[in-house]
């Protein structure tokens, strides 16, 4: 089986109904790329330091861009406040964010931005999130979570 795109992952987990369903799906797709986004869109600790709206970008229409995301998920640290990016100039980063959205699928680019608006998936909790992924949500304790450069299931 081939592995899904971020954006097939998310659409389909939003059929499921049972969370340890959801959470088995979610484990079942791991990758980097998959943890880090959610992390991102589900982490309030996490603050991103672009801005919470779509900003102007041309989706792309490359046709050899599925799956371009998990190559191009390595540049969200650049977003997170205390990560890679604060010595980036506002201009800069959002510079580097349009650039990732237009060189991935238009589908996994609307993903992108509304990971940015930090808006819930439908049906998607953080419960379900560390049932699949232990401990990649704090719940209230402060450790520190890789969103950068995990070796493991890299794809």
């Amino acid at each position: 089986m081939a592995n899904l795109a971020i954006h097939e992952i998310i659409d389909e987990v939003t059929k499921i109904k049972q969370k340890v369903d959801k959470a088995e799906f979610l484990k079942n797709n791991n990758s980097r790329a998959l943890r880090n986004i959610l992390k991102i869109w589900y982490d309030k600790n996490l603050e991103l330091n672009i801005p919470n709206t779509a900003p102007p970008y041309e989706p792309s229409n490359f046709p050899d861009n599925y799956g371009m995301i998990f190559r191009e998920s390595r540049k969200l640290t650049y977003f997170v406040k205390g990560y890679g990016g604060d010595n980036l100039s506002a201009m800069k980063r959002e510079a580097l964010f349009i650039q990732m959205l237009e060189a991935v699928d238009p589908k996994d680019a609307k993903v992108l931005v509304n990971m940015i608006s930090k808006k819930p998936i439908k049906g998607l909790t953080v419960q379900t999130l560390n049932m699949a992924f232990p401990g990649i949500i704090d719940s209230g304790e402060t450790e520190e979570v890789d969103v950068s450069h995990g070796e493991e299931n890299e794809q």
